[in-house]
């Protein structure tokens, strides 16, 4: 299509016909406006290849109308002018600049430089074709990811954000002038820092790519996290032009990913936050309390007491129901915004804020001990369970959530060994002994391979005839630790951290061996005798998967017979899980050893149980015998006790015993076996032996 100066249309119209193939001219005259160059190209067959305009000169008029012509028509436009040949590179300057493809100068006009310029066109036309083919399909992968695009113009300082870009925000074009601290303003202050950092490494070349999730600011006043790609383009010589890139919307997945990680941070049975859950939300309460003054805080700990005993007797599945039923209780004894939280296995942990009243630790603890007693169904039968609570509070001037576990986990056990069914605050001296029971824990671990521990052995006798004449049937193997720097410490002292540590099995399996060995060292020693020795079983010994073992094996290898041994355990032990422990009684029975009930009468006991455990004996506690003083009413427990042993077959021991009146008064009672300091005190193994030699 040819418009322009009729006289140079003419003869570019002549040179185009005289081209071979023949190229199909449509000469059109000059259209002023949009309306008549839409009729004029309407009238072209095909679509045409290019536009040449032919012009008398290139001034701002022609210019302007040719900026026209290019936008509306998307087509190449040459351009012909009449110029010297001088002019040639200032007016295809200009023409390029109003987006011409190409100036020729009329003097230089022939059907070579045409045909020329004509392929160059469709060539443009082709390569426009393809581009514009590109853009689409790029606009539409895009469109797709629904991500926004940006570009950063470093040489101009200049930032381009596409429309999706806004969208994707929320914002209106007007929100986003042209600047990089259009988006950087918006960024969440905890990530700002890191996303300028990884900006400046990409383009400063110390990394490849540029990849960066944040927060970002949306129209609502809303975060929302985003994730940001780029790459930096650079020239020949590697300075930095543009950085181009995506951001995509990041916030639903953020927000699955924040569902699936509380599920996982929720305990699967009570539906409760876990510990990690707790450590965060205490962590953030000692800050909130080291950084105001009006601010309090309080936690409780909360031990469930007979967990254990429940698993062991129904199984696992009945200690979660337990579990399940403890953490409704506990969360109705606390308001909405209170937290609940299990801690562990047996422990849940509770989080007070904005406390105002000193006393609500204790409120709530009262409160919780009064519903926790209700009886609850465990596989069809009514059981009972008590709590111990630790309780501790911001008071303690607090810097770090650890303490506070420490302080209030102290405060639990102190509960738990002052006899359950309570509650504690934490007071300093605690901590204190906390870390001496550890060290004690310790040293009784060093001791264990340092053979520092010992038996001693209190004699037992029988009364026979008057004037409490006494002969030795026996003694009781007792557990001494001498310390190389402490010396002696208490059982008192040890024994309780044996316990809790389950130190007391290997404990308890050398008290087994040592005594057995030494009653037929002595045997061996002094000739045949009825001597027994009674060891003490604790709750954990019981549930030892050796203890068969460790006792059958001290018999084969010293040839002791069975029956001069007696194992001891307290009406607790034998009550915790009784069929259990029934069975394990009735395989060492078997075996001849003698099984005997300690300390009869302090604890708690089921009579109807006690005709069906297979005893042999029952050894009245001390605490029964110290009351007696010689008159009928002293004697009222210890009378009974022995009636009932009567008439269930069952020996007696008294234990305790330390006057002439309390030994007579028994005696009297036909109570003949006793046991206590005024027949002898423990004594150790070189003792014994010159107590059998005798004088």
């Amino acid at each position: 299509m040819v418009i322009g100066d009729d006289e140079i249309c003419g003869e570019v119209a002549g040179l185009l016909a005289a081209l071979r193939p023949p190229v199909r001219v449509h000469v059109a005259a000059r259209a002023e406006t949009l309306e008549q160059l839409t009729a004029e190209l309407a009238n072209v067959a095909d679509n045409p290849a290019a536009i040449l305009v032919a012009l008398d000169q290139l001034d701002t008029t022609n210019l302007a109308w040719m900026r026209r012509t290019v936008a509306n028509t998307k087509l190449p436009v040459i351009v012909v002018v009449p110029a010297h040949p001088g002019q040639r590179s200032a007016l295809r300057e200009s023409a390029r600049e109003v987006g011409a493809l190409d100036c020729l100068l009329r003097s230089e006009l022939s059907s070579a430089l045409l045909e020329a310029a004509l392929t160059h066109a469709r060539h443009h036309n082709a390569q426009n074709e393809r581009y514009l083919e590109l853009r689409e399909r790029f606009s539409l992968a895009i469109q797709g990811s629904r991500d926004g695009m940006w570009e950063w113009d470093l040489e101009r300082g200049r930032v381009y954000y596409s429309l999706r870009w806004r969208e994707l925000l929320g914002l209106r074009s007007a929100d986003v002038p042209p600047t990089l601290e259009a988006w950087l303003a918006r960024v969440h202050p905890q990530d700002i820092d890191r996303l300028r950092a990884d900006l400046e490494a990409n383009v400063s070349g110390q990394s490849l790519i540029h990849e960066n999730e944040h927060r970002i600011r949306d129209g609502a006043n809303e975060w929302r996290w985003v994730m940001s790609r780029a790459v930096v383009h650079r020239t020949a010589d590697g300075r930095v032009r543009r950085m181009a890139g995506s951001m995509t919307d990041t916030s639903a997945f953020r927000q699955r990913e924040r569902a699936i990680r509380e599920r996982s941070r929720k305990d699967t049975v009570t539906k409760l936050p876990d510990r990690r859950v707790f450590l965060e939300r205490g962590a953030r309460a000692v800050e909130l309390s080291r950084a105001h003054d009006d601010y309090m805080f309080v936690v409780l700990m909360v031990a469930v007491d007979r967990i254990p005993q429940i698993r062991d007797s129904y199984g696992i599945e009945a200690a979660d129901e337990v579990v399940a039923v403890m953490a409704q209780r506990l969360r109705g004894c606390l308001r909405p915004e209170d937290l609940l939280f299990r801690y562990s296995t047996t422990k849940f942990a509770i989080l007070i804020e904005d406390v105002e009243d000193p006393n609500t630790a204790t409120a709530v603890a009262n409160r919780i001990h009064a519903v926790v007693a209700a009886p609850f169904e465990v596989d069809g039968a009514v059981n009972f369970t008590t709590v111990s609570i630790g309780m501790t509070s911001s008071a303690q001037n607090y810097k770090r959530v650890e303490d506070v576990i420490t302080d209030v986990s102290a405060a639990t056990d102190s509960a738990r060994d002052h006899g359950k069914n309570r509650h504690e605050t934490y007071e300093t001296s605690m901590r204190t002994e906390s870390r001496t029971m550890l060290t004690l824990e310790m040293a009784m671990r060093r001791a264990l391979d340092a053979n520092q521990f010992q038996l001693h052995y209190q004699p037992l006798v029988r009364l026979v005839g008057e004037n409490q004449v006494s002969e030795l049937i026996g003694f009781e193997a007792l557990l001494r630790w001498e310390h190389p720097e402490r010396g002696r410490i208490s059982p008192a002292d040890f024994i309780p951290i044996a316990e809790a540590t389950g130190l007391i099995i290997p404990l308890g399996r050398w008290v087994i061996r040592e005594a057995i060995r030494a009653l037929q060292t002595w045997h061996a020693e002094f000739g045949p005798f009825e001597l027994s020795v009674s060891v003490n079983l604790s709750a954990k010994q019981i549930a030892d998967p050796l203890l068969l073992e460790t006792i059958d094996a001290a018999l084969a290898e010293t040839g002791l017979p069975a029956g001069h041994v007696k194992l001891e355990l307290t009406e607790s032990v034998m009550m915790d899980g009784a069929e259990q422990v029934t069975t394990l009684l009735q395989d060492i029975r078997s075996r001849g050893i003698q099984l005997w009930i300690d300390d009869f009468g302090t604890g708690y006991s089921s009579l109807g149980y006690l005709h069906k455990f297979p005893v042999d004996g029952l050894k009245i506690d001390r605490s029964f015998v110290s009351e007696l003083d010689g008159t009928p009413a002293s004697a009222t427990i210890v009378r009974t006790i022995l009636s009932l042993a009567a008439n269930l077959g069952l020996e007696v021991i008294a234990e305790g015993i330390e006057t002439d009146v309390q030994a007579a008064q028994l005696q009297a009672l036909e109570c003949l076996c006793c046991q206590g300091w005024l027949f002898g005190r423990p004594i150790d193994a070189e003792a014994v032996r010159a107590l059998l030699r005798g004088p």
